[in-house]
């Protein structure tokens, strides 16, 4: 049942009444915080329970105890603030922004080994531009630019990527990284039953991240040797350089940490990643975020032969 503004028991100016009675123990101390008089705050409370039909709060002496609705109103409340706040880093953005700003999010993977390359072109043509850039993984990323936090990002492609205007970059597979003295370090190629028996770092990659035509399960529904799961490959392959098991990542994340220390084996499995462009399909258009994607697209055009890659 949608509830209009007009019935709504809990208007907008209950939010800062509530937010400061959730930690005040009594009703002076929440006057004292909102610059107003006790019976001020009593009649708002009092008016709000009436409307509401039950009450938030219990007296006990000059004690205000909560009840459990309000305790459950509380954590929403924390969520509505949340948003305020984005909604004003995004008002104060607008009202600040400089001309030739560039706001980019991008998963770390491809801030170390793709944005640099494209940025040195649009920077060299633009010298007054202003990068600022944001690393964080493919589900923050899309919610910066679903909150209109960046201007562009740089994630692996989803299940419902058109929701955004996404432009495809690099298609990967997934790579084994372990230490050179590893025993399956003589192997050429890795399977997930090669893997049993051995300590694996597997990659939780959130669930809207795309797997390939079909939505393929995920290569460790097939492995019983996970011992360590992490959000990020790029950590999965730090704990891997530290000798602490076989890292399963994306062959971009797998190329930061190739040395002589670090050996790298292609893992033998349907599923298929991809790294693209997100820009937001309601933010007004910037110059130098299409000069970005254009930039990266060359630049992808020059890795189409490597071997470092590991290509799809």
């Amino acid at each position: 049942m949608i509830c209009s503004m007009k019935s709504a028991p809990i208007r907008p100016h209950h939010i800062a009444l509530l937010q400061v009675l959730s930690t005040s123990s009594t009703l002076t101390e929440a006057a004292h915080r909102l610059n107003i008089t006790q019976p001020a705050v009593s009649k708002q409370l009092s008016q709000l329970h009436e409307d509401l039909g039950y009450r938030l709060f219990e007296r006990r002496g000059h004690t205000l105890r909560p009840t459990f609705e309000a305790r459950a109103l509380f954590d929403q409340i924390g969520r509505v603030n949340s948003s305020l706040l984005v909604l004003n880093e995004l008002a104060t953005e607008f009202r600040d922004a400089r001309p030739g700003h560039l706001q980019i999010g991008c998963i770390p993977s491809a801030a170390i080994h793709l944005l640099p390359h494209a940025l040195l072109q649009i920077q060299s043509a633009n010298k007054d531009l202003l990068s600022t850039i944001h690393t964080g993984n493919t589900a923050q990323v899309i919610q910066w630019v679903d909150t209109q936090q960046v201007d562009v990002a740089i994630g692996m492609k989803v299940s419902n990527s058109e929701k955004w205007h996404y432009v495809p970059l690099l298609p990967l597979k997934l790579e084994c990284l372990m230490v050179h003295n590893h025993p399956l370090a003589k192997l050429n190629t890795i399977t997930a039953s090669d893997l049993n028996g051995y300590q694996v770092i597997g990659i939780e990659y959130p669930s809207v991240v795309w797997r390939g035509e079909g939505q393929l399960p995920w290569w460790d529904q097939e492995l019983v040797s996970v011992q360590t799961r992490v959000d990020s490959a790029h950590v999965a392959c730090k704990m891997a350089e530290l000798g602490m098991g076989v890292a399963i990542a994306d062959s971009l994340s797998v190329a930061s940490f190739a040395n002589e220390r670090m050996c790298r084996r292609p893992f033998r499995n349907q599923v298929r990643a991809e790294i693209g462009v997100y820009r937001a399909t309601d933010r007004p258009g910037n110059d130098f975020a299409k000069s970005l994607v254009i930039a990266l697209q060359r630049y992808m055009s020059s890795l189409e032969l490597s071997p470092e890659f590991n290509l799809a």
